[in-house]
């Protein structure tokens, strides 16, 4: 097995976090035995699989634009030839098979079988679909998921507490929307599997839209990791003249956005980041931030966009945002911005207000806090 330098990117402040695991490692030895000149991969967080696989063709299915970047990055640090690369829609069938497919088997179970419907539909028939998996994530549904896609279900032995299951004579299933319908105050909110929170509208972007406070003048706002964009159509329903920016990390997140948002006025965004926006133009910042990535608590991805936030508020605008109680934002917060305020909070939940300048009507407030 070949040795690169993969990092994690953006880079994490949590040390102990490696870009790989185990079940990349069992993949890696999966393909090296098969040894195949075309490969498809799924959801390879920061280029292992990906890197081990240059320079056969590689086709890339991933929803994720910080998945992008991050492949990118590290085939430049191991100086590789990333034009074996070839990112195909998750949505769409490929123009071309492989021969075998690797999937690192995303948290998400309904990510996991539009991945599964894609590999059945875009491996050959004698090919393999690995799927890699940590052993303590295991259930029984993974196997049930894969039975309705492939024929053949097998489990490799246990290595360092990954295991392999190994799929093969893909069936002809008819085709699937991979919708979900969510009921929400007389409404209907529709997004497409893999989006966060498939069954209903979490509890802690309820919480925020209980507690939604935005300033006087509100021309410009942005829903930050806005999933199906449920926060920016409350807000419309206030201004419903306001420019809005849509930003998430999941382009199955922005077209779901696009199926409950209608009007010129609604902007979108597939970015990690919030390099698109220019500065001091957000009147009104919303946010139910991100932070895991898959089964990893990595708390410096919100406190990124907290700062590229500070960047792209206007003097008199406002960040309103949820949080777990037990992530303590507060003092991170307070690191950034000018003024920080619990607007409500239970056991669970925390909604915080943020300004980069005293508002005046707080002025009294903030007085009497000092």
């Amino acid at each position: 097995m070949s040795e690169f330098i993969i990092n994690r990117v953006p880079e994490s402040t949590n040390k102990s976090l490696r870009a790989w695991s185990a079940a990349d490692e069992l993949l890696v030895s999966f393909l090296e035995e098969k040894n195949p000149d075309s490969v498809t991969i799924y959801n390879d967080s920061f280029g292992y699989l990906a890197a081990h696989a240059a320079p056969r063709t590689v086709y890339l299915a991933t929803d994720l634009k910080s998945q992008e970047k991050s492949i990118k990055e590290n085939f430049e640090t191991n100086k590789l030839d990333s034009t074996c690369l070839h990112p195909i829609s998750l949505v769409k069938k490929a123009d071309k098979k492989a021969k075998i497919g690797l999937m690192k088997i995303p948290k998400s179970l309904d990510l996991f079988e539009m991945f599964l419907s894609h590999g059945a539909q875009n491996t050959y028939k004698t090919g393999f679909l690995a799927c890699g998996f940590m052993t303590r994530n295991f259930t029984k549904q993974m196997l049930e998921i894969a039975g309705e896609y492939f024929e053949v279900v097998e489990q490799s032995l246990s290595k360092k507490k990954a295991r392999l299951l190994i799929l093969s004579k893909p069936k002809n299933v008819e085709k699937k929307v991979f919708l979900n319908t969510i009921p929400f105050e007389n409404d209907e909110i529709k997004q497409y599997f893999g989006v966060f929170s498939a069954k209903k509208i979490d509890y802690a972007t309820q919480f925020l839209i209980e507690n939604l406070e935005p300033p006087e003048i509100v021309e410009t706002v942005l829903d930050l990791a806005c999933g199906n964009g449920i926060l920016a159509k409350e807000v419309a329903k206030e201004f419903p003249e306001a420019e809005y920016h849509l930003i998430d990390d999941s382009l199955l997140a922005i077209e779901s956005a696009k199926l409950n948002l209608e009007g010129e006025n609604f902007h979108y965004y597939h970015n990690n980041n919030l390099e698109d926006l220019k500065s001091n133009t957000m009147d009104y910042v919303v946010c139910n931030p991100p932070f895991h990535v898959e089964y990893e608590i990595d708390i410096s991805l919100p406190l990124r966009l907290f700062r590229a936030v500070e960047k792209k508020l206007t003097p008199e605008g406002k960040f309103q945002l949820v949080a777990n109680s037990h992530l303590n934002y507060k003092p991170h917060l307070e690191k950034i911005f000018k003024m920080v305020k619990v607007v409500f909070d239970n056991d669970k939940f925390v909604v915080y207000s943020c300004f980069n300048k005293y508002p005046d009507r707080d002025k009294r407030w903030n007085e009497d806090a000092i």
